[in-house]
């Protein structure tokens, strides 16, 4: 048997733990200006950059929302087989399918600042749609399997 290359399975709680601190930062940034004051940084005028003062805890929240979906999606579970690896692969065919049909509808829907605030939020449609799906069908089947 080919073993695909995953996380161990502690990775998974970390990111769980992860998760909801950073996408409570995120959320609290967008919508209510919540910076940590320790993150913001001068940038000095150059080729690139006027002098102005940036904020990096809408950067670091992003990143830690991104690194905990990752290790939440792509950890071991506690038994690993056959059955759980095509469940990871029908899964992630659909969050592709889901993602897709949702670019098109928002490619329709919004216009301006409007399409990119929603790009932003698409990111992460692929990693919640696999995480949601996947663990509803294996939640699904450890269900039918307990009432035999």
């Amino acid at each position: 048997m080919l073993t695909k290359i995953l996380l161990p399975y502690r990775y998974q709680k970390i990111g769980w733990l992860l998760f909801l601190p950073f996408a409570a930062f995120l959320f609290a940034n967008n919508y209510f200006d919540f910076n940590f004051f320790w993150l913001e940084y001068e940038v000095r005028e150059g080729a690139l950059f006027e002098n102005s003062k940036e904020n990096f805890t809408n950067e670091i929240a992003l990143i830690g929302v991104f690194i905990s979906l990752f290790l939440i999606a792509f950890s071991r579970e506690r038994e690993e087989d056959e059955f759980i690896q095509k469940l990871r692969l029908d899964s992630l065919l659909l969050a592709c399918y889901a993602n897709t049909f949702i670019l098109i509808l928002g490619t329709m829907v919004f216009y301006g600042f409007g399409y990119l605030e929603f790009m932003g939020y698409n990111m992460f449609t692929i990693q919640l749609i696999f995480i949601g799906r996947f663990r509803w069908v294996l939640h699904k089947q450890k269900q039918s399997l307990l009432a035999f």
